[in-house]
């Protein structure tokens, strides 16, 4: 009977897994899946969150930073500028003035930890 109570009191902690983070508790979310990648997204503001809610082995950071960017244009309709986070969860700052350019279309700078930035760019087919 004890391994029943185990499980079950897992249950909620999984079905919090595309859950915001405390930031954007509250804010719009939509789906969006991008080249076999899924995401959840959260716009709050000039500020967008990606949760990627499938499981993917080894996810490189680079190709998927590309495709939370397209995920979280699509979502806001505004441009991304910049993203930081892991695997999981990617945050971007959005940039809504000007010209509304296509979802696919990214050119972003992705930051991490001890200075490292690395250019995020993708092209519309």
């Amino acid at each position: 009977m004890s391994r029943v109570a185990a499980v079950l009191s897992c249950l909620p902690i999984l079905a919090a897994c595309d859950a915001p983070t405390p930031g954007f508790r509250g804010a719009d979310v939509s789906r969006h899946t991008v080249d076999g990648s899924t995401f959840a997204v959260y716009v709050k503001g000039e500020t967008a969150q990606a949760v990627r809610t499938n499981r993917q082995f080894a996810p490189r950071i680079g190709p998927l930073a590309g495709q939370a960017a397209v995920a979280m244009q699509a979502a806001s309709g505004c441009r991304v500028t910049r993203l930081g986070g892991d695997a999981a969860v990617l945050v971007g700052s959005l940039s809504c003035g000007g010209r509304p350019r296509a979802p696919c279309d990214v050119d972003a700078v992705l930051q991490g930890p001890r200075g490292f930035r690395a250019p995020v760019l993708r092209a519309c087919p």
